[in-house]
This record gives C-alpha cells, sequence and structure tokens, in this order.
C-alpha cells in the first residue's frame, strides 16, 4: 500500500513526507502526507494524488475492504525529522524538544534555525546561537508566525 501512495505521488508530482495505516473497528483508514519541495503542498494536490490512489486501488483490488483514504499535507507547523529538514528550513522558527543528556536537563527550545552543520542542529534562541547534536532532538517542528502587517 505504501509503495502505491509513493507512486501516486510521485506521478502527481510531489512526495511521499508520511504514510499510516491502522483498523479502526472494521473499516481500514490510511492518511497519506504529502510534500514538495519549492513550494507548498495544494488542496489540488491532495484531490489529484487521492483520485489517482484510489483508481490504483480499486483497480488492483489491493485492499479487498472497506477503508477511508486521508490525503493531506504536513502543514504549517509540519514536523522536522531530520538534518535535511532543518536545513531546509533555514530561516524558519521552530520548537525543538530535547532529551536529557548527562547532567544536561531535557526540555523545550523555540527560535530561529540556523542550519545544521555535521551531526548538529542551529537554534538562535533568546538571541544566542545553540549548536544541539541531532541525537539529542527527541521531536521538532515549525512554528507558525503570521505575517507583520505594515503600518
Amino acid at each position: 500500500m505504501r509503495i502505491r501512495a509513493e507512486e501516486a505521488a510521485k506521478a502527481n508530482g510531489v512526495e511521499l513526507f508520511d504514510f499510516e495505516e491502522r483498523l479502526q473497528g472494521k473499516r481500514w483508514w490510511f492518511r497519506v502526507t504529502l510534500d514538495r519541495i519549492g513550494a507548498p503542498v495544494a488542496i489540488e494536490d491532495c484531490e489529484r494524488v487521492s483520485k489517482d490512489l484510489s483508481a490504483r486501488l480499486d483497480v488492483e483490488d489491493i485492499v479487498p475492504h472497506a477503508y477511508e483514504l486521508e490525503v493531506s499535507s504536513p502543514g504549517l507547523e509540519r514536523p522536522l525529522r531530520n538534518k535535511a529538514d532543518f536545513e531546509r528550513f533555514a530561516g524558519s522558527r521552530a520548537k525543538v524538544v530535547l532529551a536529557p543528556l548527562g547532567e544536561e536537563r531535557g526540555g523545550a527550545l523555540e527560535g530561529v534555525i540556523k542550519g545544521a552543520v555535521l551531526e548538529n542542529v542551529v537554534i538562535e534562541a533568546d538571541g544566542v546561537e545553540r549548536s544541539i547534536p541531532f541525537g539529542r532532538v527527541k521531536r521538532a517542528h515549525l512554528v507558525f508566525e503570521f505575517p507583520k502587517k505594515n503600518g
């Protein structure tokens, strides 16, 4: 099923960001999350992939039972999962939850992503630039900021 989702995404000019499946009662539920580098995923992208994937599933009879299919984008506060995401979203605001390390406690910090250097994520929080080992990042996501009004 995941392979079909990847194929449908690629055929429609986007990439598969995440795939989830679960049984809910007597019905299977599939969540497909799409991404695109360089431009946001539009509702029309989700519609095209949904129709394409549904057709593939029906023709190939991969899912021989009732199912729900949800196709969406990662959203404005998308998760940051790897070094490439931190590099890609340099300059954006993010919240990072840290695991404890030795004497240092865990916790969270919010700031501007400066990038990724070697195996570290660089974040500027409260005017201080911090280099955090990527292995210490438990989870992270972008923080949406409303555009500032001029005047």
